[in-house]
């Protein structure tokens, strides 16, 4: 069986689709020896395997177009039986002999209209309704999203399946990591922070004598619009000198800040996964996060988790944290680290091959 993939947002820097492609795919090649996978991108810079281009530049339009209407020549050229669409998009047009797969992360679209343009959200909701409707199967990361795509598009559930992401086993890994903060300090991982609810925790930081001797650290590649709007809120606030914008983070600068961090927090309105909150309990780092949509489903102990609208509860979570002893400290860690172990690369890559043989 031949197996298409669209791997072009896989040429972007690591966040989460690139991140997912890569995982994913480097461990369904390891693992399943019957088929053939081929991958569909408009550049060679980086591959996973096997890949065949159609040349385009770097703009919207050209995304656009490769992914809705010049992908197609690819799937026909090399005579895919099943097509895979990782990052909610299928081509407009339905091959009668191709089987397609599609992968939705999530729907803030849609739950959040404000934090897009309108063109973004008419593009998406317009081409991912139409992609579901033209998938034979529907991967979603979470139960969340699973829920969200049968309440938003009237999508039949028994359409859609669930198949958990991994975790990179890099942080699994009891490799120690030099420090690269020196004050004590905790973390957080954006690339949106008023999706991601950061502006909450800066201004919590203003008035909380408990985190006075405490650094925040934000890392994550931020749009320079936004970046500059955070910016203005820390200068406003004057928390220069508590706050570290540190930008984007390689694996083992993440495994650093993850492994030194007295806690993770994560006070996002909306994930459709969370892989961040995984990343941390398997470097051992203690998490609070928000109570929302399908964080719930990767915490094991909801006792950590608070409403991202309530400051108050923020704060009693992070008191909470900071107040914990050494040994329900370490208890917490333990619990969270034999959670976290169980979403493996592995198990995601069996569960997709199964999906692509049904």
């Amino acid at each position: 069986m031949k197996i298409g993939i669209n791997s072009r947002m896989y040429q972007n820097n690591m966040t989460g689709i690139p991140y997912y492609i890569e995982c994913l795919y480097k461990e369904c090649l390891k693992v399943d020896h019957d088929n053939e996978y081929i991958f569909f991108q408009t550049k060679k810079t980086k591959m996973i395997g096997n890949t065949h281009v159609i040349k385009r530049g770097n703009s919207v339009i050209d995304a656009f177009l490769f992914d809705n209407f010049l992908i197609r020549k690819l799937i026909k050229q090399d005579k895919i039986d099943v097509y895979h669409g990782p990052a909610s998009i299928l081509p407009f047009f339905k091959d009668k002999n191709v089987r397609y797969v599609l992968t939705v992360h999530d729907l803030s679209f849609l739950v959040f209209p404000n934090n897009n343009s309108k063109i973004f959200n008419l593009y998406y909701k317009y081409f991912v309704g139409r992609s579901l409707k033209n998938a034979d199967v529907i991967v979603a990361d979470s139960e969340n999203t699973k829920r969200d795509i049968a309440k938003f598009y009237s999508i039949n559930k028994n359409k859609i399946r669930v198949i958990y992401p991994g975790v990179n086993n890099l942080f699994l890994s009891k490799t120690h990591v030099k420090r690269l903060i020196q004050e004590k300090y905790f973390f957080t991982l954006s690339t949106h922070p008023e999706r991601k609810n950061i502006y909450r925790v800066i201004e919590l930081l203003e008035s909380n004598n408990q985190l006075s001797n405490h650094v925040f650290v934000i890392a994550g590649l931020i749009p320079a619009d936004q970046l500059s709007k955070l910016k203005v809120l820390i200068k406003k606030l004057h928390l220069q000198d508590q706050i570290i914008l540190f930008g984007y983070a390689t694996e083992e600068e993440l495994m650093s800040l993850y492994q030194h961090a007295e806690f993770f927090i994560y006070p996002s309105y909306y994930e459709g996964f969370g892989f961040p909150i995984l990343e941390a309990m398997l470097s051992r780092c203690p998490v609070i996060a928000s109570n929302t949509s399908s964080i719930p489903e990767i915490t094991p102990n909801k006792d950590w988790l608070f409403n991202p609208n309530s400051t108050k509860g923020i704060q009693r979570s992070i008191e909470k944290m900071i107040s914990l002893t050494p040994g329900n400290r370490e208890k917490l860690i333990q619990d969270n680290l034999i959670f976290a172990s169980k979403f493996s690369w592995h198990e995601s890559a069996m569960t997709m091959i199964k999906a692509y043989r049904s």
